[in-house]
């Protein structure tokens, strides 16, 4: 007995020691939360007084003759009604607070206007949104005028004030996040905020699908059952190249419009970013993911990041993120919905995002230059590696010739006439290491100045449309006022070194050469000084690349953000079109569009996403008809024949890259990946397909009005002058009634 009284007195001692430990925790932690509210406090200079007396229920904000805008100032959500097809797009799913897949912050992002992502002074990124830290707080104001709703959210949590505008104008629902007026109280930024994640979103049990601007484009079918794929998620017009990249792993398309769509059941919505594209991502997901709602919006960026490894190769090396300064001194971020007849797909998404170019952003109707039925790029020189008498040296390597390049085309055009064009890169002084070309050079290895004239003067006379491409955005080599210094800088402010990447491993390519991008407020003044040469050398027609592709920032101390490089860009291709009798732009996002009368490199495929479930011809039914179309070189893709019909499904015409040097002209440098472009290897291919393409005359070129598919593996394309091609992919002949396909191949309408 007197052991069990032991015992049990020292359980009781364990226990009260125990409990002790327990309160003293307690305590601790309790004064821990106490110094981190004290702290808060301190730091915190602004605390946004809650709203009482919100009214239930949706309420008429605006109408016109074409629809209707409802608030519903309870829950700070929207909704549009279209009075020609009495469609209502909502900016949330009805019954969101029930649905059966979203669980966490999910449950109130779905019912959120917006979704922040912020980041703290060491560099932390965390989440915000609408819903749960403005609305159920109740901390959030509203007004109604200028045909919509002023919307005031405020996190109080985070120290944030983020005004928004949501009207209607005319045919379209405008949706803004007025960026120069956001509020920041405290030491947390704002980085990026996702808008209307999941205005017209659809449901697990509706049919319909998204488009995205990825390639030509590309449709996202409703509930594909892809939940386990990555979301679909692409920066505008391309990743920010001025930002560090240690791997680049993945060879893809760009997305090119700053545009989505959604086609559910009947319903048809186009939207348009229509201010502040260049900072704008566009994302997709599929039901089943994390909510149960198909979605596709977009994400305006405030602030980017980059890797960079410090103290590199040592014992300490370290990886870190850095970040950008904050980008958002725009007056807003705009996007634009469009409400569209009934079953209009992606034809009428496309014909009203062709309008839109036309009537605002000054698009032509009809091309200048007609489109021809093959386009030829000949590479010109490539600054390589060579010896004399030993001594290591750089020199140009002639690749094509002016006089060769007039014999080939001459020869050519004797079967052929003037059914395609030519055009020429790295034909300047350095050929492909050349400076920046503040004014025309021709490298004398290729035939120098009366080399280049002579071969011009006769390709004229017989016809042939010819276009010099220039890159006036890269530098290669220092000289003409131009070398690193003007290149843009990384977010860490050294200079933004470009690389090549190795298709296998994404790692940097150390055996090719380097080069850097020009800090946008010099492009101006380059743009002027070569178009003044240009005419001083009577040089009508013009090729330009990189300025109307590729896409960046530059964050010197005095930082450009990517919106106002668009600017740039923007004001320096206006310059370039009304100085040209015909402009080329070798590959061209949106933005550049109304300023081309060629554009080649043009996309005719997605980058087949896993997500993804079918790529269309979207880019050519918003280009195709205001400029001519030429495809990337079909003789470098891994299925040429495919990539042709592609082409001619698509309304392009194809395009060979082509020198007229012998194979081993480039054996053991750093160019060998051209050894197969060889014109007396493709002479009698490139002959075969004008051939065959003689049954489109007059076809391409053409506006395309329609796409879609008819059978197992065929297509229709159907063109403004009443044509129909169709392409069939298939191992067998198709008959689709008015015309016979043959296998993988191509017919125009009436053809039996």
């Amino acid at each position: 007995m007197k052991n069990n009284k032991i015992k049990i007195g020292k359980l009781l001692v364990k226990g009260l020691a125990c409990v002790a430990m327990v309160g003293l925790f307690i305590g601790f932690v309790g004064y821990l939360n106490k110094a981190a509210e004290e702290e808060t406090a301190e730091e915190m200079t602004w605390k946004p007084e809650a709203v009482q007396g919100i009214p239930e229920g949706w309420e008429l904000v605006s109408e016109n003759q074409k629809l209707e805008l409802y608030f519903e100032p309870s829950l700070a959500q929207i909704k549009v009604k279209d009075k020609a097809t009495g469609a209502e797009w909502l900016s949330n799913p009805e019954n969101a607070a029930e649905d059966p897949v979203a669980f966490g912050q999910n449950k109130t992002r779905i019912q959120s206007l917006l979704e922040l992502s912020y980041v703290d002074a060491q560099s932390n990124f965390f989440t915000a949104n609408s819903f749960a830290d403005s609305v159920q707080a109740d901390t959030y104001t509203y007004e109604y005028r200028d045909n919509g709703v002023y919307l005031n959210l405020q996190f109080a949590k985070q120290g944030f004030e983020v005004p928004c505008f949501f009207g209607i104008q005319e045919d379209r629902f405008v949706a803004r996040i007025l960026s120069e007026q956001i509020q920041q109280h405290g030491n947390l930024q704002v980085a990026s905020i996702v808008f209307l994640p999941y205005f017209g979103s659809g449901s697990m049990e509706e049919e319909g699908y998204m488009l995205v601007p990825d390639g030509s484009g590309a449709l996202i079918y409703y509930n594909n059952q892809k939940q386990t794929y990555q979301p679909y998620s692409q920066k505008v017009y391309g990743r920010n190249l001025a930002l560090n990249v240690q791997n680049n792993i993945l060879d893809t398309q760009d997305a090119t419009m700053p545009v989505f769509g959604i086609q559910k059941g009947q319903d048809t919505l186009l939207a348009v970013i229509t201010e502040g594209e260049y900072q704008a991502e566009i994302k997709a997901e599929i039901a089943g993911r994390v909510t149960g709602t198909n979605a596709v919006y977009t994400n305006a960026l405030f602030m980017q990041s980059e890797n960079n490894t410090l103290l590199s190769g040592s014992d300490n090396e370290e990886s870190v993120v850095m970040l950008s300064p904050q980008h958002n001194q725009f007056p807003y971020y705009e996007v634009s919905y469009f409400f569209l007849e009934e079953g209009s797909g992606y034809n009428g998404m496309a014909s009203r995002y062709r309008q839109y170019l036309i009537e605002e952003k000054g698009m032509r109707q009809a091309a200048g230059e007609g489109q021809k039925s093959m386009n030829l790029t000949f590479l010109g020189g490539v600054e390589v590696s060579k010896t004399f008498l030993g001594v290591p040296y750089r020199a140009v390597q002639k690749l094509t010739s002016f006089a060769e390049l007039k014999d080939a085309t001459l020869e050519l055009s004797k079967e052929a006439g003037s059914s395609f064009q030519v055009n020429m890169r790295y034909l300047e002084k350095g050929g492909s290491m050349s400076k920046m070309p503040t004014k025309l050079t021709y490298d004398g290895a290729l035939g120098g100045k009366s080399g280049y004239r002579s071969m011009a003067n006769a390709m004229s006379e017989a016809g042939i449309s010819f276009y010099p491409i220039y890159d006036t955005v890269t530098i290669r080599k220092s000289g003409n006022g131009y070398r690193d210094y003007q290149g843009v800088r990384n977010v860490s402010k050294s200079a933004s070194t470009q690389y090549e990447y190795l298709l296998t491993s994404g790692d940097r390519d150390t055996g090719k050469n380097t080069y850097y991008l020009v800090s946008p407020q010099y492009e101006e003044k380059i743009m002027n000084s070569l178009l003044q040469s240009a005419e001083k050398n009577g040089v009508a027609n013009l090729g330009l690349t990189g300025i109307s592709n590729r896409m960046y920032a530059d964050y010197r101390s005095d930082s450009i953000s990517d919106n106002e490089t668009g600017e740039c860009w923007e004001k320096a291709l206006e310059t370039a079109a009304g100085s040209t009798e015909s402009l080329l732009l070798q590959g061209a996002y949106a933005y550049a569009f109304p300023y081309a009368d060629v554009i080649t490199d043009v996309p005719v495929f997605s980058s087949q996403f896993d997500v993804e479930d079918e790529a269309v011809p979207f880019y050519q039914l918003v280009a195709g008809g205001s400029a001519a179309l030429y495809s990337a070189p079909i003789n470098e893709s891994g299925n040429m024949r495919e990539m042709l019909l592609k082409s001619v499904e698509y309304g392009v015409s194809p395009t060979f890259l082509l020198m007229t040097a012998p194979r081993d002209a480039l054996q053991d440098t750093e160019y060998q990946k051209y050894y197969a472009l060889c014109w007396a290897d493709w002479e009698q291919e490139i002959k075969d397909v004008l051939t065959e393409l003689k049954a489109l005359d007059g076809v391409l070129g053409r506006r395309i009005v329609s796409h879609e598919k008819v059978g197992e593996k065929v297509y229709a394309t159907a063109f403004e002058n009443g044509d129909i091609v169709y392409v069939n992919y298939g191992q067998e002949d198709v008959d689709v009634g008015q015309a016979m396909v043959p296998a993988c191949g191509f017919a125009r309408k009436g053809d039996k």
